[in-house]
């Protein structure tokens, strides 16, 4: 059985991984229930979690390197970060908070992880990377040119991931989502309005 950390595992996403993983693992779970959307959506996610298994859930914000530490630490196998600030219109709105969650937050993940020794970090990036289309379709030597401060951090993200596997010898991963959809996705999302 590993110890595993989901970071945003309240949110659409990381419900659904948590919601896979309970069944055979030790699932802990990081998320501050953020407002960004109603904290009630994300209550029944994590009622979908318990109906497959136990977990432990944690009320905190990566912002908060002690945090951090004291949820990832040498019993942790590995880390699966799905907590961001999430929404290209919000960032534009407001840069700062997506540049607090998704790079400070994203480099006291990874700091964490390296000192507790875990087995990788999996990082949760999008596709608002790319920005400016190039050419279709999309793929890893696509080139980076975000257009939005939301693009901008998950870009940032990313090299800090690809940094701490270089320099550091953690084990990271960066997926790029394309406008995920399904069960419990989020309510701002064109598919949920749409629907």
């Amino acid at each position: 059985m590993k110890k595993i950390v989901i970071t945003g595992g309240a949110g659409f996403i990381g419900s659904n991984i948590a919601e896979r993983l309970v069944p055979d693992n030790e699932v802990v779970i990081i998320d501050n229930l953020d407002d960004y959307y109603s904290p009630a959506l994300k209550q029944r996610n994590l009622d979908c979690i318990s109906a497959k298994g136990e977990y432990t859930f944690i009320n905190g914000d990566i912002t908060d390197i002690k945090f951090v530490q004291g949820v990832i630490n040498s019993n942790v196998d590995f880390v699966y970060h799905e907590a961001a600030q999430a929404g290209v219109r919000i960032s534009v709105e407001n840069p700062f908070k997506p540049n607090d969650v998704n790079v400070l937050g994203t480099l006291n993940v990874l700091q964490a992880s390296l000192e507790a020794g875990v087995s990788r970090m999996i990082n949760a990036s999008s596709s608002s990377v790319y920005g400016k289309v190039e050419y279709l379709p999309f793929d890893e030597k696509h080139p980076t040119q975000p257009v939005s401060p939301y693009g901008v951090s998950k870009l940032a993200a990313e090299h800090y991931c690809r940094v701490f596997n270089e320099v550091y010898g953690l084990p990271t991963v960066s997926l790029r989502y394309f406008t995920v959809y399904g069960p419990r996705m989020r309510p701002d999302l064109a598919i949920s309005i749409f629907t």
